[in-house]
């Protein structure tokens, strides 16, 4: 059968089958990895996915029922057909990449040499052209990262900010300030940080994909002069650098845009930047791509 009803009861089935998916109808399962970190996926929720998507359709994680669940299954070839028909590669793709991305970040808050800071509103943690000793874990408040004086992004609890230095080995490109009437942060120190980051393949690779990223959002704010927009605004601002009005962002616009941030990027770094953004691995950007990674809401990426 290509869909199948699962019942399965707590604590006796671990999921490791043929490559295939889940939907889940009722109950909670706990998804754990090699390197230790755990989530639970709910009702309306899919797991098994990353399999799919992995080149060699390899398992990343052990799946262990929490409670009795009933599940649909979904074979690899069903699964295939409904992506190639209903345009959802791309969400699938950035919801993998996004569950990575905060799985790199729940081993960072779990190191346990961190140290606790706290600021008060107007507070600066660091100013650009700072040299960088560690990066930054937000425990509570809110923190903004700047460049001149324009918001980038706002990091809300569990984010990570500051990683830019330590990626690129360069001093600090933006500043962060405390914007909430108290901000708790915890420092990492840059050895501790290295020790995670080189850890695991998968570790790095996320974390730098959000490193990218978010170097491209500063080039963007820099090009503008304008606070990385809202979700109703990000045509603006991918028009903007779309500068011939082909409809795509290729690796010479990506480029004019990065250089005129930071011109001692070199192409493999502008490359990275590239790829960390072209979801369907086509060679550059749509603005479908664009909206999807720039405009996911809070709520949406804390559920995955």
């Amino acid at each position: 059968m290509i869909i199948c009803v699962l019942k399965l009861t707590a604590f006796t089935h671990t999921l490791v089958t043929l490559i295939t998916r889940y939907f889940i109808n009722s109950g909670i399962i706990e998804v754990l990895t090699k390197d230790g970190t755990r989530a639970r996926r709910h009702q309306g929720d899919f797991f098994g996915e990353g399999a799919l998507l992995h080149p060699l359709k390899i398992r990343s994680a052990t799946i262990h029922c929490v409670t009795p669940i009933n599940a649909i299954e979904i074979s690899r070839e069903y699964f295939e057909k409904y992506l190639a028909s209903s345009g959802l590669t791309l969400d699938l793709k950035e919801k993998d990449r996004t569950r990575k991305r905060n799985r790199a970040k729940t081993l960072l808050r779990l190191q346990k040499n961190l140290k606790p800071l706290k600021f008060k509103r107007g507070d600066v943690i660091y100013k650009e052209g700072d040299d960088a000793q560690g990066l930054f874990i937000l425990e509570e408040g809110r923190v903004d990262v700047l460049v001149e004086g324009k918001r980038v992004f706002a990091t809300k609890p569990g984010d990570i900010f500051g990683e830019h230095s330590l990626v690129f080995c360069r001093p600090r490109n933006t500043a962060a300030v405390c914007v909430s009437d108290s901000c708790i942060v915890q420092e990492m120190k840059a050895r501790d940080f290295y020790e995670i980051y080189n850890s695991h393949q998968h570790i790095k690779t996320s974390l730098r994909e959000l490193c990218y990223r978010r170097e491209f959002q500063k080039a963007l704010v820099k090009m503008t002069n304008k606070e990385f927009p809202s979700i109703h605004d990000l045509a603006g601002v991918f028009d903007a650098a779309d500068l011939n009005k082909t409809g795509f962002l290729e690796i010479d616009k990506v480029t004019s845009v990065l250089k005129s941030f930071d011109p001692s990027l070199s192409e493999a770094e502008i490359k990275e930047v590239l790829n960390s953004l072209d979801l369907n691995e086509s060679g550059r950007i749509s603005f479908d791509e664009f909206k999807l990674i720039f405009g996911m809401n809070e709520a949406r990426a804390a559920s995955i």
